[in-house]
């Protein structure tokens, strides 16, 4: 038996029964409401998801359940200035998921094409933090950072800089350039590699997915990926 596609109404829904201005800033807003099944949400920083003209808006905020039994909630935004909410709104409700990638799957006229995935270079920096994280049984107070090399994604991987040196970190350049190290993509969906030479579907955003999640997910508009 095929099991049929998870769209937004499938979802968790909060329903708007009072709209505040938030206390510490007027740019923020104070929700009170319900929300279906208590027992399956988490308290604290999550998604609600309201739609707009031509796209679904997330208002990002922190969740607190004031009633489990009656599913009495709160809902106070914190991620800048908030669309206009009103009375009687219903919007679903997503914690691990940020909109953008519930939209593409939802959203029939989102672009997608077949590309291959080639790697390019890298630029690397070592970052110092006052936190010790432990590895291997080693203190790690260091990590190589590797970005995209002329492209402002906000996408960085890390490389532990282990004391003993037994962590393979990628060949830096005098000038600072991994050649080739930028050699994969993350599935937005399922978190997998697409690596250099590998295909998947890419978005005019450059968010990848997967050949699997696509034709899964994506081609489907089915939400399944969201539990």
């Amino acid at each position: 038996m095929t099991t049929p596609a998870k769209n937004l109404s499938d979802l968790l829904h909060f329903h708007v029964s009072e709209v505040r201005k938030g206390e510490a800033s007027k740019s923020d807003l104070e929700l009170s409401g319900t929300i279906d099944r208590t027992a399956d949400v988490q308290e604290g920083r999550c998604f609600l998801l309201l739609h707009g003209q031509d796209v679904l808006i997330g208002l990002g905020g922190d969740l607190k359940v004031l009633d489990a039994v009656r599913g009495a909630a709160s809902f106070n935004t914190c991620d800048g200035p908030a669309p206009e909410v009103v009375v009687g709104s219903e919007m679903a409700y997503v914690r691990l998921w940020q909109p953008y990638q519930v939209w593409m799957v939802v959203e029939p006229r989102w672009k997608w094409n077949r590309e291959q995935f080639h790697a390019t270079d890298a630029i690397a920096r070592v970052v110092d933090t006052s936190d010790v994280s432990i590895l291997q049984g080693e203190e790690v107070r260091k990590w190589v950072e590797i970005r995209q090399a002329g492209k402002e994604t906000g996408l960085a991987r890390f490389y532990p800089v282990l004391p003993s040196g037994k962590a393979k970190l990628p060949p830096v350049g005098p000038d600072n350039t991994v050649k080739g190290g930028w050699d994969h993509a993350h599935c937005e969906l399922c978190s997998g590699d697409i690596n250099a030479e590998e295909y998947g579907y890419i978005d005019l955003s450059e968010h990848w997915v997967c050949d699997e999640c696509y034709h899964k997910y994506v081609e489907k508009h089915d939400l399944s990926f969201i539990q």
